[in-house]
């Protein structure tokens, strides 16, 4: 009997990772602990000399009573049991023998195993697995949107070209100058997605360039502004800048801030009708410069929300529209390298706004 053994041997299982313990029922139908000994009994208070000749129930609290009974229950009834549990923020791995004098089983013999760790690893490598399915997912796509979105612009440039070589002399000034504003239009496509491609690849060394200055927050943005209307080859939305009377000035990187103006404003007039309006608006809140970009389009899913930041992420609700799923993932970027953070507010059929918070500087020098 393991209840006869000599303190030596007990001293012994103390230092034995596992948690060794002998239950037996009395004529009471309840179960009392008779042995308890190794490392986690010590850890925990539970070695014989605290528990020996107790109830279970006066040692585990209801909730870990309630998922050693059944298991116990078996155990008695002849089986070999063993079954994964919680102990306090442990997680254990118990095994139950029934022990036998003749036809009668008077005792159950159990080990305990803390397998935290490992169920933990088993966790971290279940989530590194599934991230690893979703990036080969992502990717696929990525592939997938990228050969179009490069196919389009060059069979555009193609045609063009094809047909100033041959029809040259036949067309007049204005389709002449229409074919090659064509070209031109279809060149800036493919300089954009190369941009974001190089962008999102170089992030980490632009992060390393970061030189922010000292600006007013309303001027830098009516340039970039007038630059990005200015590539376009026919305006196709209204884009409407508004301010408060007061702004504070804000450190930016104006290369950056180019990209994450960019990024917004292309997203809006992508996914809303021609005509709309896109407002762009400046406001000085809670000490803080906020940017809000608004759109009245097809809005974003709660569903697609979650993802929006994620890496050539594109919802199926809007893989027919052109683009790489990498302008927000750019824009949180480099809205973080300024120490801000977005917001997104959307409505399905109502359209999206983005609200992007920079930290103010109350009445700095400017520096540009």
């Amino acid at each position: 009997m393991l209840l006869t053994l000599p303190e030596e041997v007990r001293q012994l299982l103390r230092l034995v990772q596992h948690h060794l313990f002998m239950i037996y029922r009395n004529d009471d139908d309840e179960f009392y602990f008779s042995f308890s000994e190794g490392m986690i009994a010590e850890k925990f208070s539970i070695h014989t000399r605290f528990v020996k000749n107790r109830t279970l129930t006066s040692i585990f609290t209801e909730a870990t009573y309630a998922e050693f009974l059944p298991n116990i229950m078996t155990a008695f009834s002849g089986e070999s049991v063993q079954f994964e549990a919680q102990y306090k923020d442990r997680m254990m791995l118990i095994s139950l023998e029934p022990v036998q004098r003749g036809s009668t089983i008077v005792e159950i013999m159990g080990s305990a195993f803390d397998i935290t760790m490992q169920k933990k690893a088993e966790e971290e490598l279940r989530v590194a697995l599934e991230q690893e399915r979703q990036l080969n997912i992502l990717k696929s796509r990525f592939v997938q949107t990228v050969s179009h979105e490069f196919r389009t612009p060059l069979a555009g440039i193609s045609i063009s070209s094809e047909l100033l070589e041959h029809y040259f002399d036949k067309m007049d000034s204005q389709l002449r100058l229409n074919t090659l504003q064509s070209i031109r239009y279809r060149t800036v496509e493919l300089t954009t997605l190369i941009d974001d491609l190089l962008t999102q690849s170089s992030a980490e060394s632009l992060s390393a360039l970061y030189q922010p200055i000292h600006v007013d927050p309303k001027i830098v943005c009516e340039d970039l502004l007038q630059d990005f209307l200015s590539l376009l080859s026919t305006p196709t939305h209204r884009i409407e800048l508004t301010a408060d009377s007061y702004l504070p000035y804000v450190a930016w990187d104006k290369r950056l801030i180019k990209h994450i103006f960019r990024n917004l404003l292309t997203n809006g007039m992508k996914y809303s009708s021609e005509g709309s309006v896109i407002s762009v608006d400046l406001r000085f809140r809670d000490n803080q410069l906020v940017v809000e970009v608004s759109d009245q389009g097809a809005g974003i899913s709660q569903e697609d929300l979650p993802h929006v930041f994620t890496a050539f992420y594109r919802s199926k609700r809007t893989e027919k529209i052109k683009g790489t799923g990498l302008g927000l993932t750019i824009v949180k970027e480099f809205v973080e390298m300024h120490s801000g953070y977005l917001h997104i507010h959307s409505e399905i059929g109502i359209g999206t706004t983005v609200s992007v918070y920079f930290p103010s500087i109350i009445d700095a020098t400017i520096d540009a």
